[in-house]
Order: C-alpha cells, then sequence, then structure tokens
C-alpha cells in the first residue's frame, strides 16, 4: 500500500508539472530540492564533505553549494517529469551539441561506440536529446524499488527512443551484442560500484572505479566518446562531446586504468567549472584509503 501512495504522489507530481507553466515549474522544482536538503540530514551532510574535500571550500562556500545543488537536482527531477514533451521538432530548443561530427562519425562506421558520462547536468535529458537526434542509444539502468515507479521510468525511457536493459543477469551479454551490432552504449561512469577493483583518483584522492568499459570497449572495437551536458540556464543545456579515444583490442590493466583516469579528468574539469551540477550527495570517496 505503501508503494502505490507512493507512486500515486509521483504521477499526480508528474501531471502537475505538464499543465503548469515552465516558470512556476522550475519554482516547485527549486523548493522541492530545498525540502529534500532540509529532511535529509545525512545526504545534506555528505554533499557538504565532499564539496569541502574535493573544492577545498570552507564551510560557508560548501554551504551554499550544496544548497544550490539540491536545488539543481529539484529541476532535474522536474524536468524527468517533463520528458514527455520533449520530441525531434522541439528539442533543438532544449539543446546545442559542441562536437556532433564526433557523433557523426562514429554512427556511421560499422562499429559500436560508448557513449562515457556521468551524473553531471542532467544526464536524462542527454540520452534523450540523442535518440531524439538520431543516434542508437542503449543504456543500462538500475532498477527502482517501487515496481509501479520503475516500470513507469522505464516506459518513458524507452518512448523516447532510448533501449533500456537492467542492471541485472546478463549485463555484459546485452552490452557486447548492442556494441557488435554497431549501436551506442550509454554508460554512467562517475559513482562507484560493488564490482569496483581499482583505484583512479578524483580531485587528487583515489576512488573505486570499475574498468570493464574500457574492457568492453577493447573486446569490441568500439571507441569510447567522453560526453556531457551542462545546464546553461533553466530548460536550456549544451552537450559537450569529446574527441573518441580509440582502445586497442590488447590493452593492458595500466592503459585501462589511463584510460579511464582521463575520462575521470574530464569530467573533473567541469564539475570545478559548475560544481553545482553534480550529484555530490553520492559517498563517492567511500572506501578511499587517502581519507579512511
Amino acid at each position: 500500500m505503501q508503494n502505490f501512495i507512493l507512486y500515486l504522489a509521483y504521477r499526480f507530481l508528474g501531471l502537475l508539472v505538464n499543465i503548469l507553466p515552465e516558470f512556476i515549474v522550475y519554482w516547485i522544482g527549486k523548493r522541492f530540492g530545498d525540502l529534500v536538503y532540509f529532511i535529509l540530514p545525512e545526504r545534506r551532510k555528505v554533499a557538504r564533505k565532499n564539496l569541502k574535500l574535493a573544492l577545498n571550500v570552507n564551510d560557508s562556500k560548501a554551504r551554499r553549494l550544496a544548497r544550490a545543488n539540491f536545488r539543481h537536482l529539484g529541476m532535474v527531477l522536474i524536468e524527468f517529469l517533463r520528458l514527455d514533451q520533449l520530441n525531434k521538432d522541439n528539442i533543438d530548443e532544449v539543446i546545442e551539441i559542441e562536437g556532433l561530427e564526433y557523433l557523426q562519425q562514429a554512427q556511421k562506421e560499422d562499429k559500436g561506440f560508448v557513449l562515457c558520462t556521468g551524473h553531471f547536468g542532467n544526464w536524462e535529458i542527454l540520452g534523450v536529446a540523442l535518440a531524439l537526434k538520431g543516434f542508437s542509444v542503449n543504456a543500462l539502468a538500475r532498477d527502482q524499488s517501487n515496481e509501479l515507479i520503475n516500470e513507469h521510468i522505464l516506459e518513458l525511457r524507452q518512448s523516447k527512443g532510448i533501449n533500456i536493459f537492467s542492471n541485472k543477469g546478463m549485463v555484459l551479454k546485452n552490452a557486447y551484442q548492442v556494441l557488435k551490432k554497431g549501436e551506442g552504449l550509454f554508460v554512467l561512469s562517475d559513482q562507484k560500484s560493488r564490482h569496483a577493483d581499482h583505484y583512479i583518483e578524483l580531485f587528487g584522492f583515489k576512488v573505486l572505479a570499475q574498468l570493464g568499459t574500457v574492457g568492453l570497449a577493447a573486446r569490441t572495437n568500439s571507441p569510447i566518446i567522453p560526453i556531457y551536458i551542462v545546464r546553461h540556464r533553466e530548460n536550456k543545456y549544451k552537450i559537450i562531446v569529446k574527441e573518441p579515444i580509440d582502445v586497442p583490442a590488447d590493452i593492458t590493466e595500466t592503459e585501462k586504468k589511463e584510460v579511464m583516469s582521463s575520462l575521470y579528468k574530464e569530467l573533473e574539469n567541469l564539475i570545478e567549472k559548475y560544481p553545482e551540477q553534480w550529484m555530490w550527495m553520492h559517498k563517492r570517496w567511500k572506501g578511499s584509503p587517502d581519507i579512511e
């Protein structure tokens, strides 16, 4: 019963933000972020701690950035609930793309490509925008605990042209198959996985990371394309596509770490420019030998 009530609240919020004027919708998103900031003290504490650690800021600035970060994530939620409004005719009003030629070239070649990004900007709009622009997008997705909400989220993503497969079961097989078919695989690589077994530096501190994405690219002769999305203002984003990274089939473990380190460095540079747009509430440095 609790899950059903939560589902009804979720769908009601979705209905509300799709009928109200845009400026009111974004006001709601920011206030929702404020609410979460105050009712989840543990997440607020983690965000502040991470900000001070990574950016070397004082308590006052960490509080300001954490508050702005929660508001940003509130807007991300609202924008996700409004994805139904995006289509091939209006997507260019919301996004601009820098480095589009890299995607176009990858799509033309007879091999797959790995789209590597992080929980930065609005990664949901990033995937949808690419699909609406005609690029093949397959994505791993973590199932939500509420089955009703999870089903709606999957339907919404798939309705925009994204092929979703769960991160349970035959994950590697599914990922391998889409790359061998010459399609794109959308990967969020910035959070710690339970399978992570290598240390990479992020803001000068070691974090556990999984090198499976690099290994998969090597096995399928697929380039890795670093790609990110930055919020410029409400409902306006810029997608930044970096030059593809070719991964040789005989890549060594050391070279895999070097590739992953370069991807983390790209993300780090963007976070430094737009610190309010990353997922600071995640315990990213948990288990780091440099801290604990």
